[in-house]
């Protein structure tokens, strides 16, 4: 059984992490809802992280929703400065498999161009959204749920699922470090 890390000692230690080894990362906002953590990270500016314990109208790319269900994903975005980079949201989803990949070997791959399957069904979508000299990247990574809406049922899998028992929290520190640092590589 997963120890669940309440969401009130998030911040304290994100912004250790951020401190001690993100240093593109220096304001880090952790909410109980929000609609979207792009919006919100947008409007923060760069160098900022937002999550939040559950994302009432998160989307994905081309419009599509992103589903949530309650407190077990992992949704955040992260605020850095925008790059001209081509293909960027397949290589940040490459990163994140490097981070996952050692909880579940040989079982992760790449969708392009920006999302995560874990045998075959979603197990996270990345959005990388640019304007202004700013870019978003929102990451949604399915992480508890062992049910799912009728519509997701066959299409999407958690870590949970994959017999992989971390809490949110646990995640968001094992793949931040690898988006930071695709994103920022020259």
């Amino acid at each position: 059984m997963t120890t669940v890390i309440p969401l009130h000692a998030w911040a304290d230690r994100l912004e250790s992490m951020c401190d001690s080894q993100l240093g593109p990362l220096h304001t880090v906002r952790v909410l109980a809802e929000v609609e979207t953590t792009q919006d919100l990270a947008r409007l923060s500016g760069v160098g900022t992280l937002v999550t939040t314990g559950r994302q009432t109208a998160g989307r994905g790319q081309r419009g599509n929703k992103w589903a949530d269900t309650g407190d077990e994903g992992l949704a955040f975005s992260v605020c850095l400065p925008s790059t001209t980079r081509p293909e960027q949201s397949l290589l940040l989803a490459k990163a994140l498999v490097g981070a996952l990949e050692p909880l579940l070997p040989g079982r992760i791959e790449v969708k392009p161009p920006n999302d995560l399957l874990l045998d075959g069904l979603k197990l996270a979508g990345v959005l990388v959204e640019q304007s202004r000299g700013l870019a978003v990247i929102g990451i949604g990574i399915n992480v508890g749920q062992q049910a799912w809406p009728e519509e997701l049922q066959g299409q999407a899998i958690s870590l949970a699922e994959a017999g992989i028992q971390l809490d949110r929290l646990e995640v968001l520190e094992r793949v931040l470090p690898a988006v930071v640092e695709a994103w920022s590589a020259d």
